[in-house]
């Protein structure tokens, strides 16, 4: 007759943690081939889409529009060419390096967020902050006290978020087509609490070019029909992330960018070398809370 005594809880717990090890370690050799996968067979294609996208979306302040990758043993590098935002020709080029490691680090270090007076006009921008008429008449008068020829960089900021329907409708209503010079502000920058360790988020401010997808050449801008197109397109980048993508050198966020392309509103416009005249024309509009100029320029090539 078998003798059934305690078990040897020495050696159950031995072969436990046997089983255990072996476990993590098969773990980490399945997720270090993928990884390695990843990185030598797609990372060229997804840094291009994932991050080439984050640059853009991070640095409204910046045209960021030639772009190259380099794949290392250890590293990948994508390098993008581009200049400030101003209402005047530069014909100076800046270059910013996004660099992603073998373990998915990436780090911007060429790379600065939105600066100078069009990233200050783009962070005034709030979430419905409602018709203020002081605010308008003052955005009247400055446009008023300059040449209406003048080119100008600006942030067109509505009273209320803006669905696309509205939005479709208020280009109707102005004649405005959509195209590279016209961003929308998805997403005004969260406010920041500095006593918080939770790194400062980006306002998201998207327009169609921003995606590598813009090269084909059947693109084309649909006029005032474009923000419905933009917003599809904005969608579709967000699908492709995932939260393994570091963010966090553009200061975006996964669940932030989810949050934002599921609600789809625009609060404000960024209009890029248009002219004062015409910014002067949208304030009429209860739609339009203000207009705030970050750069006014003549534009030299129409003296010639």
């Amino acid at each position: 007759m078998m003798n059934v005594g305690e078990p040897n809880w020495a050696y159950v717990g031995r072969s436990l943690a046997k089983v255990l090890a072996v476990t993590a370690a098969l773990f980490l050799a399945f997720s270090a081939v993928d990884r390695v996968l990843w990185v030598f067979v797609d990372s060229d294609e997804r840094m291009t889409q994932v991050y080439g996208t984050a640059a853009r979306v991070a640095n409204p302040d910046k045209r960021l529009s030639h772009a190259y990758g380099n794949k290392g043993l250890l590293e990948t590098t994508y390098t993008l060419w581009g200049e400030t935002r101003q209402a005047g020709r530069d014909e100076r080029s800046t270059r910013y390096e996004i660099v992603e490691n073998l373990f998915g680090t990436v780090r911007a270090s060429f790379l600065d967020g939105p600066s100078g007076n069009l990233g200050d006009v783009i962070a005034s921008v709030g979430e419905d902050p409602g018709v203020d008429r002081e605010v308008t008449e003052k955005a009247r008068e400055t446009i008023d006290g300059l040449p209406q020829t003048l080119d100008a960089v600006a942030v067109v900021e509505f009273a209320h978020s803006m669905t696309t329907e509205r939005l479709v409708a208020f280009n109707r209503r102005h004649k405005l087509c959509g195209g590279a010079d016209v961003s929308y502000i998805y997403s005004p920058a969260p406010y920041h609490d500095d006593s918080s360790s939770d790194p400062p988020l980006n306002a998201v401010v998207w327009n169609r070019n921003m995606t590598e997808g813009y090269v084909r050449a059947d693109f084309s801008y649909q006029c005032e029909t474009e923000p419905e197109a933009a917003l599809v397109e904005f969608r579709r980048w967000v699908s492709l992330l995932d939260e393994e993508d570091d963010l966090s050198a553009f200061e975006l966020d996964h669940w932030w960018l989810a949050e934002t392309a599921r609600a789809g509103v625009v609060h404000g416009l960024v209009v890029d070398r248009w002219k004062l005249a015409d910014l002067r024309k949208l304030l009429d509009d209860p739609e339009v809370r203000t207009v705030r100029l970050a750069d006014v320029a003549f534009d030299l090539g129409e003296i010639e």
